[in-house]
């Protein structure tokens, strides 16, 4: 029998980011024959199967800090081991660092911050993951071995985003020939630089009347997020060139088809945040053609192709995190703008040219690349990840205290 190996992140089935990266990558190790589990930290109430993968439900314990341990010594009591994929200073079970682990670690901010920098270097059984360029340069920095830290980036299915396919404006209610931007990003915080964003965009409408918007988003901020009617009162945004997704629509999942027609619909995905761990719409959108704005710092840079736009901004420190993110500046980004309004009305955007080019992130290419090869590594021994425990360590008695 193979070694199994369980993953400790969102459900399959959840509508995020790190959702779609389970489920692709679950997938994908299920059709090599490897017996693959995941752990929900989210989306999974009770025990489910999903397309034949077993998902095992949330802990007690917030971020499945009680069930996430438990299940990858399952594995590991089966010679197996676990992949983490999630924010890692959330965890706060010490039995992880007793535990073989390949961690997919997202890092947002630069330089990286000490929580997350002791995780990946505490135990040393660990094998840590940099989903982008930027954060494997930022974990050397940071004290992470170069025999324990790999690149492996985020991926998606380019046969579905793609340049070539049906378009949905006429659904969105917009002009043909009208210039649409669309934001799509979790309202959580502040990290995605709504504010700033919408007054460049607001700034931007005010010179074009042809200037649409749509938001994919939650448009009230019930996540910790930001009230967004009462920024775009506040900067001015014309209401009737303003399209948002249905809510509850969002919150069930849009199947990534539907995604697709919109970003193909789109003359430039707007996604100018603070920090990013990688930024999977960016690569969607190149993936259907359209040109992407972002901001100059983490991960975001090196995503862009051609007719991108990279904005400079200004340094914050996040207090929370310990390190610094940045700002976009609003200038910048109502640069961005116009600079695409100008290459769309002069035709200089070759959408096909620009979708060949994010065929480094197909999620095919990446695992028959990436994760295939390191897998055999650990298999046969060639990377050791620990010793296989067969039982968990459970949370003690001041964890838990700290937990709630």
């Amino acid at each position: 029998m193979s070694k199994p190996i369980i993953i400790v992140s969102n459900t399959p089935v959840a509508p995020t980011g790190y959702g779609q990266q389970t489920k692709q990558l679950a997938q994908r190790i299920k059709a090599d024959g490897i017996p693959v589990g995941v752990s929900a930290n989210y989306g999974a109430p009770t025990n489910m199967e999903v397309e034949g993968i077993q998902v095992f439900a949330e802990g007690l314990i917030k971020y499945a800090n009680d069930s996430g341990p438990e299940n990858i010594a399952m594995a590991a009591s089966q010679g197996g081991f676990g992949i983490t994929l999630f924010d890692v200073w959330v965890a706060i079970n010490d039995a992880y660092h007793q535990l073989p682990i390949v961690s997919w670690v997202p890092i947002d901010h630069d330089p990286v911050p000490p929580r997350v920098a002791e995780w990946c270097i505490k135990g040393g059984n660990k094998l840590i993951v940099a989903m982008s360029k930027h954060g494997e340069q930022a974990l050397l920095k940071a004290g992470v071995p170069r025999d324990r830290l790999v690149y492996i980036p985020h991926a998606i299915d380019t046969k579905i985003w793609t340049h070539e396919g049906p378009t949905c404006r006429d659904v969105l209610r917009v002009p043909e020939d009208a210039h649409l931007t669309v934001i799509t990003a979790m309202n959580k915080g502040k990290r995605k630089s709504f504010p700033e964003m919408l007054k460049a965009w607001a700034l931007f409408a005010k010179e074009h009347d042809d200037a649409y918007l749509y938001l994919h988003t939650d448009r009230w901020g019930h996540l910790d997020g930001i009230n967004l009617i009462p920024v775009l009162k506040a900067v001015g945004a014309p209401e009737d060139r303003i399209r948002w997704v249905n809510s509850s629509q969002m919150r069930a999942g849009i199947p990534p088809e539907t995604l697709a027609a919109i970003m193909r619909s789109a003359n430039v995905l707007l996604l100018a945040s603070r920090g990013e761990g990688f930024g999977i719409p960016v690569i969607e959108a190149q993936a259907c053609g359209t040109p992407v704005i972002v901001t100059d710092h983490t991960a975001q840079p090196e995503l862009v192709r051609d007719h991108g736009y990279i904005c400079e901004g200004q340094e914050e420190w996040d207090e929370m995190q310990e390190s610094w993110w940045k700002i976009p500046h609003i200038g910048y980004i109502l640069q961005g703008l116009e600079n695409n309004y100008t290459d769309t009305k002069l035709g200089r955007v070759d959408r096909a040219a620009l979708a060949k080019k994010m065929y480094e992130y197909d999620a095919d290419f990446v695992y028959l690349t990436k994760w295939e090869p390191l897998f055999q590594k650990i298999f046969k021994g060639e990377i050791r990840l620990g010793v296989p425990v067969e039982q968990p360590v459970a949370l003690n008695r001041a964890q838990r205290r700290k937990q709630k």
